[in-house]
């Protein structure tokens, strides 16, 4: 009897311990949701849009056998007068065709995603079928399919490939289908979902319908369109636009993943010329590859919609895609907030990390990451571009957390989830790979529960500044990690820490100017990429300002220029602190620093 109860004992607990060590082995598989023209979409299995190389050649009217006179024919009537512009506008027709679309907002052709599926979209899916080329935004503007494979497995990670023309909430219900083929396929009793973009409101409008079946773990919206963006409406307003170009090669370079600086290019890109050559593109062929395309003008914004559908649509004609987003705007976009609270009470943590400081590529004077309004991405209430809130504006909403921006451009206390949202400044539009903060916040989000809320990590604080390596510097105060200098114990003397986040340039900083904090920064300093110096900043009082951080690349030390900060000094603080204690600064000489760079870049380039 003894020997009995002492198996039975050792069976329960080897079973339990079975049942322990696999609920440890589980692994929540993550789907991945690209943007706007991510997914190919193709036409008898053949890429149709984007195009293939040999599409593109044909459109140009390019063959192989083309000979040298026929080369030069086609260049004479290329720039003959007007027809530049002409056959620009032909040529892009051409490669928009196969994606045209009907008056109630259907294809004109039968073209689908290239490849789908769960088991076909899964990472080992696509290198199983080759079709890895396919991925969506992989090494670009999307948190890298291959990392996420190799944390948790290729088999669990996904990339849902949908058509990015079609109704939100159509493609809502097929992601609701292909959730459940992952949670088949996989085992698993949830997902996690990350999200970018226009891919934020499929997700959202699947929240809004379905949260209630409690597939979701983690949901985490990275430079959202939550809200809508006035960058569709200027585009689907008929005219001539007003395009912004040196935000646009700024923005180049870093989708490209280079430093170098396009915006040298701005006096050329804004001549009459390339205005021309866009504008004579805009009306006569996007805006009818777009009017009845649902989903763009479901990014439009609720409050903008109503005004400027009847400039580009008829109320019979188009009744079908009208109707779509109109219903669109009476689910998700117009319970954006309501949608958040239900998922979060049924067991799914939901997070948004945005983006500021740049004025959107149609120059329309509000606060964006260049593509979507900060307004829209987080509901949050922003001053004009340019500006700051004045010295007498109180947050909307009082909640006991410092809902301000340092450089009080946001007040994130009315926006959609305020106490899980996190703004960085300066970085662009889905650019997450070409930031180390942005990068390494989605991942804690997205695989980890060590973030509480916006308020519980040092690390990664709410508001933090880019530190993608074309904005060359980056600041914060060592006691809040940001651009808050708390006062505290009557101390008067805090650090300020100064960073090089290029990868590539050495900068000579030569001077720093505040009119909130005094510093004892006194002579030039040499910093080397990634290297950081500590500033003594002194302050007494509550106030907000700029510190405008004065430097050069040592490549052309005669360009100066000047990266300027918004900071606020503050006598409460919501978010984690840590000691102030400054660390040693380097002492080397300006003169060997500058010698090691040089003689680092000359080895550098010799082995290249």
């Amino acid at each position: 009897m003894l020997k009995r109860i002492i198996s039975l004992f050792i069976a329960v607990f080897t079973v339990f311990s079975v049942i322990t060590v696999a609920d440890a082995a589980k692994v929540t598989p993550v789907i991945m949701v690209s943007g706007f023209g991510a997914t190919t979409l193709a036409e008898n299995g053949e890429a149709a849009f984007p195009p293939s190389m040999g599409k593109v050649s044909e459109a140009l009217g390019f063959k192989e056998d083309l000979t040298l006179t026929e080369i030069l024919e086609g260049f004479k009537s290329y720039t003959q007068e007007g027809g530049d512009v002409k056959q620009f506008a032909a040529i892009v027709s051409r490669i928009a065709e196969p994606i045209r679309l009907n008056a109630d907002g259907t294809s004109a052709y039968d073209v689908k995603p290239i490849i789908s599926g769960a088991e076909n979209t899964s990472y080992a899916g696509f290198k199983k079928n080759d079709m890895l080329k396919y991925i969506p935004y992989t090494g670009s503007e999307f948190l890298d399919m291959e990392s996420v494979a190799a944390r948790i497995g290729e088999e669990n990670v996904f990339n849902f490939m949908y058509d990015w023309r079609a109704d939100y909430d159509i493609v809502a219900d097929e992601f609701k289908a292909y959730i459940d083929d992952v949670l088949e396929l996989t085992g698993a009793e949830k997902v996690s979902i990350y999200s970018v973009s226009q891919g934020c409101l499929i997700v959202g409008q699947y929240l809004f319908k379905y949260s209630d079946l409690k597939q979701t773990d983690k949901v985490v919206f990275d430079t959202p369109v939550l809200g809508g963006t006035t960058f569709a409406t200027d585009l689907l307003t008929p005219g001539e636009s007003d395009f912004n170009m040196r935000v646009i090669l700024s923005l180049l370079s870093d989708i490209l993943h280079t430093e170098l600086d396009f915006t040298v290019l701005t006096d050329l890109a804004e001549s009459d010329y390339i205005t021309k050559m866009i504008n004579a593109i805009k009306d006569p062929v996007l805006l009818p590859a777009l009017k009845s395309c649902i989903a763009f003008w479901q990014l439009v914004p609720i409050e903008e919609f109503e005004e400027h559908w009847p400039a580009l649509l008829n109320e019979d004609e188009n009744s079908a895609v009208l109707n779509a987003v109109r219903n669109f705007h009476k689910g998700f976009m117009g319970n954006i907030s309501e949608t958040f609270d239900k998922a979060g009470k049924n067991g799914t943590e939901v997070s948004i990390k945005a983006c500021t400081g740049f004025d959107l590529v149609t120059t329309t004077d509000v606060y964006s990451d260049s593509i979507v309004d900060m307004r829209y991405s987080t509901g949050a209430i922003c001053a004009p571009y340019g500006e700051s809130f004045p010295d007498d504006y109180v947050q909307a909403k009082e909640n006991g957390k410092n809902s301000i921006s340092p450089d009080r451009t946001v007040d994130l206390s009315a926006g959609y989830l305020p106490d899980r949202t996190w703004v960085i400044n300066g970085l662009f539009h889905g650019q997450v790979e070409w930031c180390e903060k942005s990068i390494g916040l989605i991942e804690e989000l997205l695989f980890t529960y060590n973030i509480k809320d916006a308020y519980s990590s040092y690390e990664y604080p709410q508001f933090m500044n880019s530190h993608s390596s074309t904005s060359d510097l980056t600041m914060n105060f060592m006691s809040t990690n940001n651009g808050f200098l708390l006062l505290e114990n009557g101390r008067t003397e805090y650090t300020l820490k100064i960073k090089n986040v290029s990868k590539e340039s050495a900068f000579l900083l030569s001077g720093i100017e505040c009119n909130a904090v005094e510093t004892d920064f006194s002579s030039a300093k040499i910093l080397l990429p990634g290297e950081s110096i500590y500033v003594t900043a002194s302050a007494d009082e509550i106030s907000s300002g700029e510190i405008n951080i004065k430097y050069s690349d040592i490549k052309n030390i005669f360009d100066s220029k000047v990266k300027s900060f918004g900071i606020s000094v503050i006598d409460s603080y919501s978010g984690v602190k840590a000691v102030d204690d400054m660390p040693e600064n380097d002492k080397t000489p300006i003169g060997f620093k500058l010698v090691f760079y040089l003689v680092t870049k000359a080895l550098n380039m010799f082995e290249k």
